[in-house]
Order: C-alpha cells, then structure tokens, then sequence
C-alpha cells in the first residue's frame, strides 16, 4: 500500500474527466459552498454526482467515528448546481485541490476538472434517496440559528485547552448527536443538523422563514433555498 492509498487517496481513471460549470458565477457559489466545508474539517472531502444537467455536490459536517459509533448520525450537505453540458460522472476529491481548479477555472472555459487523485470516505459510500421524500413538517431558520449558536458555545467551553483530534471529535460528536429542542417536524432532529444549516449558509436570512422538513426511511431532510442538510439517524 502506498501512502497515497493509506490516506483513502486514488488515482482518476480518466485524466480528462470534468464537469462543464455554465459560468463564473456558478463557480464562485461553488468554491464559496467547499470553502465553508473546509471550515468544519481542513481534511474535508466533496462528492461530486453528475445526474443529466444537474450536479449534486455533498459534503459532509458530521459522520460516526468508526464501525461501532451507534450514537453519531451522519450529517450531510448538499448543493444542487445546474450544468453546462450532461454529465453521468460522480466522484469523490479532496476540497482542497478542487479549490485549486476552481481558483484557475476560466482557464479551462469553466471546465472542473477533476483532480488526478480522488479520495474515499466512508459516508461518500452511502446514498441518500433522491426521491419518495415525505412532508414532515418545518424548522424555522431563527431558531436553527440559535441552536447552532448554543452547540457551538457548548462545543467550546467542553474543550480543553490544546485538545487532541481525538477529544475533539468525541465532544463534537457528543454535542452535535444530541437532540433538538421541539422542531415544528414529526421527526427528531440532531442538533448537527442546525449546525450545517449555519456553517454551510443555507439559512435564510429572514428569522421566520421555514425550512422544510422531509422524510424517506431512515433518513431526513431540511431543505432551503440555498441547499439541503440530509441526516442519517441510524
């Protein structure tokens, strides 16, 4: 095993794979969206799903620690980007060196294309549904804003000082698994969910606006009309 595969790290099959982005804007709203991710872990990775004329772009906020984590869900978030040409491609790559290409992307006539080495992880392994979403209610954006605000305070005085990586995923873990006060859903939420939706910038800005709740099996979605969080609670 070389050191690029001990990192989940793989050579692309095809070198001159890419996705057609329609314009510079498109671009900038990208890096702008894998940039927030980035925030959340400097290690972060981006799947990349290609379906007809539209690009879902996943990443991930939280996930279980190992095989034999039961309490952590897998949180996700997700930004639908229309196409300038169709593609059936769907990897997964290091958000770093996607913001490389997109930083030089009128270069190649706002082509992404996708880096020599693409990565693994094992919540780019699990498919959400893309469609039988049942209604469920909705979270109002005020209150997903306090919520983040609250865990994110909780999260920081639970740390110790110079905390290893370790400690700092199990307290965020911790944290961000516990549930959400009352949303206006039938469903539980975990509180990682408000979290994204804040980190991620899908809240919109007026307090009262809902967010949509849906629901398909063992997974649940809160939709906006900046982006999706997706969670998987077991």
């Amino acid at each position: 095993m070389n050191d690029q595969t001990a990192l989940g790290l793989e050579p692309t099959t095809a070198e001159s794979a890419y996705f057609q982005l329609p314009d510079a804007k498109t671009a900038r709203d990208l890096a702008t969206f894998i940039t927030r991710a980035k925030s959340v872990d400097p290690q972060a990775v981006v799947r990349l799903q290609g379906k007809g004329g539209v690009l879902g772009v996943y990443v991930c906020t939280l996930a279980p620690a190992d095989l034999f984590d039961n309490e952590t869900p897998t949180v996700l978030g997700l930004r639908a980007i229309s196409l300038g040409e169709r593609s059936d491609l769907d990897v997964t790559a290091p958000a770093a060196a996607l913001l490389d290409r997109l930083a030089r992307i009128e270069e190649t006539g706002f082509k992404l294309m996708v880096p020599p080495v693409t990565a693994t992880a094992p919540w780019a392994g699990i498919a959400p549904p893309t469609g039988g979403w049942q209604r469920a209610g909705f979270y109002l954006s005020d209150d997903a804003r306090s919520a983040a605000r609250a865990g994110i305070e909780a999260v920081d005085k639970a740390l110790p000082e110079n905390p290893g990586h370790a400690v700092v995923t199990t307290v965020r873990s911790r944290i961000w698994a516990s549930s959400l006060e009352a949303p206006d859903a039938s469903v539980p939420l975990p509180i990682g969910v408000a979290f994204a939706l804040e980190v991620l910038g899908f809240l919109p800005p007026r307090a009262t606006e809902p967010l949509l709740v849906f629901t398909n099996g063992d997974w649940a979605r809160v939709s906006g009309k900046a982006g999706h969080v997706l969670v998987r609670t077991k």
